[in-house]
């Protein structure tokens, strides 16, 4: 069945699939957004008919991608994929056949986003979770979103596919690893994209695809009131770049006077003619209550300094540029730092008590 919903902010398409319906989709348009999104709900995959499913998302295109298409690597760089790749497992490998699998040879992993383009268009779709995606034929683009098998694949775990709502019995000596309850119910999101640069698009939505901000409410009798020192609180003095990211803001101690800060650049080199270029944010900016005391470089793992890091780096040639300085590279009189296409600055800032 299909149902249509319109009003002035959004519209929506909702679909079921099966009787009885054990896949449901929401295809949402929202006004002035440049995306689409679409909700799907999978479940209990049924298997009376005594066979296994693998349940797909596949969305057709006219985009003339030759057989080209692009995966992220943990929400970093996105990496080139060929279909029918013979040398899908290293250039240092023996030719695979692409012909033993045609399928399962051309899936890779998604965690954040998969494109498809060609000279003058392209069409990306980002997920909420990882998931195996692949671009079957020319124009299409399809993620798995559920599978429930009911024989073992041969891939190390010795058991079908088969999760369910409840669980499974002991396994062998103790039980037989029977499975208890319904199949398992999954809900997700696909948001999807069309531009002129897949790589481009994919950034500047995939963030907010991927981690959504988490809502938390309470309740309180209606008659009690409730002593609010603020009507909004921010962890933040001005926005920061949009090709920047906060991946990490840890307090180090009790007090909350030393923080561990990673900052992270959003694009690749030649990703964007705006966003790729270096990015500069204000230390302070991130705390808008507390004046920043002290700041220090550590490496990515933040188990050294960064300046003690490069005074032991072993120097493969002559010709390797010394890095600059912590005064050079951070500004510290200004707390101003410089983040490069792709880098990742880590800090540990001590600041002041709250104002």
């Amino acid at each position: 069945s299909v149902v249509v919903y319109e009003s002035d902010l959004v519209t929506e398409v909702h679909a079921e699939f099966g009787d009885p319906a054990w896949i449901k989709q929401i295809t949402r348009l929202i006004d002035g957004k440049d995306y689409v999104d679409v909700e799907y709900v999978v479940g209990p995959v049924p298997i009376n008919d005594a066979v296994g499913k693998e349940v797909v998302s596949r969305y057709s295109t006219t985009i003339e991608n030759d057989g080209i298409f692009f995966t992220d690597t943990n929400g970093r760089q996105f990496m080139k994929r060929k279909r029918g790749d013979p040398k899908v497992f290293g250039y240092d490998t023996p030719d695979f056949d692409p012909k033993l699998e045609p399928t399962s040879g051309n899936y890779y992993p998604v965690n954040t986003a998969m494109f498809i383009e060609d000279q003058s268009r392209s069409f990306c779709v980002l997920v909420d979770r990882s998931q195996g995606g692949s671009s079957l034929s020319d124009g299409s683009v399809e993620l798995m979103i559920q599978r429930r098998l009911l024989h073992d694949d041969a891939r190390g775990v010795g058991e079908p596919l088969n999760e369910t709502d409840i669980g499974i019995t002991p396994c062998p000596p103790y039980g037989d690893a029977t499975r208890i309850g319904t199949g398992a119910i999954i809900k997700g999101t696909h948001r999807l994209m069309i531009g002129t640069k897949g790589a481009n698009q994919a950034r500047s939505q995939m963030d907010q695809a991927f981690s959504q901000p988490h809502i938390f409410v309470a309740s309180a009798p209606r008659d009690v009131d409730i002593p609010f020192h603020q009507p909004g609180l921010s962890m933040l003095r001005a926005s920061l770049p949009e090709n920047v990211m906060i991946v990490t803001y840890t307090a180090l101690d009790e007090e909350g006077n030393t923080f561990l800060i990673r900052l992270a650049h959003q694009y690749d080199i030649d990703e964007s003619n705006i966003h790729s270029l270096p990015a500069h944010v204000n230390l302070q900016d991130l705390f808008p209550n507390q004046d920043i005391v002290s700041v220090t470089e550590k490496t990515l793992s933040a188990n050294q300094d960064r300046s003690d890091w490069e005074k032991r780096r072993y120097k493969w040639n002559d010709y390797m540029k010394e890095e600059q300085s912590d005064d050079a590279r951070l500004g510290l009189q200004t707390n101003v730092v410089v983040l490069k296409p792709f880098e990742i600055l880590t800090f540990e800032i001590s600041v002041s008590p709250f104002k």
